[in-house]
């Protein structure tokens, strides 16, 4: 009668060291694949906050309108003008109102850098208040240096907006600029430049309500009688550049 034969200690011993080898090898691999697919979805993210900030500011720049506003204190500021700390402030249009809420169609919006943060502002109302308060929407968050650059009728490019070069210039009859030009350094892209044809619609002057007037009629101006409907917004240009 033969007797059972088990392993020996020293071949459990060698079975177990090829498992772990086996086991360690299949661990870097999975480790790797792990840690490409992290990058390959950081990168997306990354790229996807890219397209949305340039969809959005294309979308705002297209719907630029010929139509001053009052600032929180009254007085009249220009459709479009850049201020000393590189902030942007202009009247948009094409603001949807499918509720039929007592409110127009265009509205306030702002660009500007607060620290490193590249944020989007707009109001509820487009004459401001004293208590009027921003929405406020981050872009990018580490900017580094925001420039502006717009191009005239002339094909020239001006760092200030109402150019001023000319002294008769003032805020109800402030020009539009042809196109923007907005240059980010950022930490995680470098340098990108946006490029952007304005589409604008001419919106009468005299809707612009005095200080004791009503700032926010319900009406729609997109379709007021003073609105060039035949000039619809042509497509923005892009340049990025890295």
């Amino acid at each position: 009668m033969r007797t059972a034969r088990g392993f020996t200690l020293l071949e459990l011993l060698v079975v177990i060291a090829i498992f772990a080898v086996f086991a360690l090898m299949a661990y870097g691999g999975l480790d790797t694949v792990l840690q490409t697919r992290a990058g390959v979805e950081a990168a997306m993210e990354k790229t996807a906050a890219v397209q949305k900030a340039y969809i959005r500011l294309r979308d705002d720049f297209q719907q630029v309108r010929n139509r001053p506003a009052r600032d929180a204190y009254g007085d009249l500021q220009p459709a479009i003008y850049v201020s000393r700390d590189a902030r942007v402030e202009f009247t948009r249009g094409g603001w949807r109102n499918p509720l039929l809420l007592p409110r127009p169609g265009l509205e306030r919006v702002s660009y500007r850098l607060d620290g490193k943060k590249f944020k989007r502002e707009s109001w509820r109302v487009l004459d401001l208040a004293q208590d009027s308060k921003p929405v406020e929407l981050v872009l990018f968050d580490d900017v580094r240096e925001l420039r502006w650059r717009f191009l005239d009728d002339k094909r020239e490019w001006h760092e200030d907006w109402p150019p001023t070069s000319s002294s008769t210039v003032t805020a109800a009859n402030a020009p539009i600029p042809l196109a923007v030009e907005i240059e980010l350094d950022s930490e995680g892209w470098g340098k990108l430049r946006f490029l952007f044809r304005l589409g604008v619609k001419k919106v009468a002057v005299t809707q612009v309500p005095g200080p004791g007037g009503n700032p926010n009629p319900n009406t729609n101006p997109d379709t007021s009688p003073g609105t060039d409907t035949n000039n619809a917004p042509s497509p923005g240009d892009r340049e990025l550049t890295q």
